[in-house]
This record gives C-alpha cells, structure tokens and sequence, in this order.
C-alpha cells in the first residue's frame, strides 16, 4: 500500500466520466489499497478513483459506528435506491478547506463489486449515505460545488474565536473553482 498524491478541482480528470472496470486485476486491488491509506491520512471519509488520478469506477467510503470504523472499496457503485432527503454539509479532498451545504437523499443503497468480484449491497443513512452519494456523483465527473446551495460555500479557516475553532468565510463558485486553477497552475509549474 502507499498513499498517493490527491488531484485538486482544476484538473481534468475530475470532470469526466470514469471508465467501468472490467476485470479486477492485481492493479486494481493495489489501488483500493492505496485510495484507502490515502484517504484515512487525508483524513476524509470517503475517495473515488479520479480523486487519485486514475479515471475508472472505484470508490473507497468510511463507515464509522459502534466505535469500529470499516472501510468499503466498492467497485462499479450505483445507487439503486434513494429514500428522503437531507440537508448537510459537505466538503471534499479535492477541493480542501472549500464546505457548504448540499441536499441529498437521506437513505440509500448502493451496489457494487468488492475486490474479491462479489456483489454487495450497503444500506446506508447519515454521513455514509452522503458519502456514497459524494464519491458516485465523482465517478459521473459532478463535483459538490456543482449541487451546493450557493449561499452557504465558503472556506473554513482558523478562528480562535469560535467554539469549533474554525470559521466559514463566504466565497463564490467561480471564486473558489480560479483558487484551485492557480493552485494546480503554480503545481504544475513547481
């Protein structure tokens, strides 16, 4: 396993639509292992595929409860059903420090192969819901910030000031998405 380099907002890749895997090679298994390290380091609670540079239609999600935490590496996900819906915030490893709210289904299911080829199903609600819902929409090239509730995106900065430590600045899509273009501008250069 080794962590890898996770691709800003600006980059490509995060655009398009991840190609489905075929076969579960050795490669593949390697990079679930990776995407896992890489994301419980980051730390985030979940990291698709072209998160990490490769476009194909892998997901890793973190499932934290009954104090265990466990990983699932989904191959191929879908989501098969969707229950309710739910307010909540969300931020992203691609976009660091960048959070607002954005609606999704309260309840879902997913579907998908894990590393072995077997198919396997998670119910899911609360953040795990979220965040299959999160990663899936990276495997269709759709960022958060294009479904956020453009009123409450801003940056998370540092506040001693307030109770959490942290405070929202607001910012704008188009002012956020020119922040991560200049970041990915001055990676490339340096």
């Amino acid at each position: 396993m080794a962590k890898r380099d996770i691709v800003f907002c600006g980059d490509p890749i995060l655009r398009r639509k991840a190609k489905p895997i075929k076969e579960i090679t050795p490669e593949v298994v390697e990079l679930l292992a990776d995407m896992a390290e890489t994301m419980i380091e980051a730390p985030g609670v979940g990291l698709a595929a072209p998160q990490v540079g490769e476009s194909v239609r892998a997901i890793v999600v973190l499932e934290c409860g009954d104090g265990e935490d466990r990983v699932h590496a989904l191959i191929n996900p879908r989501i098969m059903k969707r229950q309710g819906e739910e307010e909540g915030p969300e931020g992203c490893l691609s976009l660091p420090t960048l959070q607002g709210m954005v609606t999704r289904a309260a309840k879902v299911k997913a579907e998908g192969l894990d590393v072995e080829g077997n198919r396997v199903q998670i119910e899911a609600e609360g953040l795990l819901a979220r965040a299959l819902q999160h990663e899936i929409d990276h495997l269709n090239g759709v960022l958060f910030i294009d479904t956020v509730d453009l009123d409450t995106l801003g940056w998370l900065v540092p506040d001693q000031d307030d109770e959490d430590g942290y405070a929202l600045v607001p910012t704008t899509r188009e002012e956020a998405v020119a922040r991560f273009a200049q970041m990915l501008k001055k990676a490339e250069a340096g």
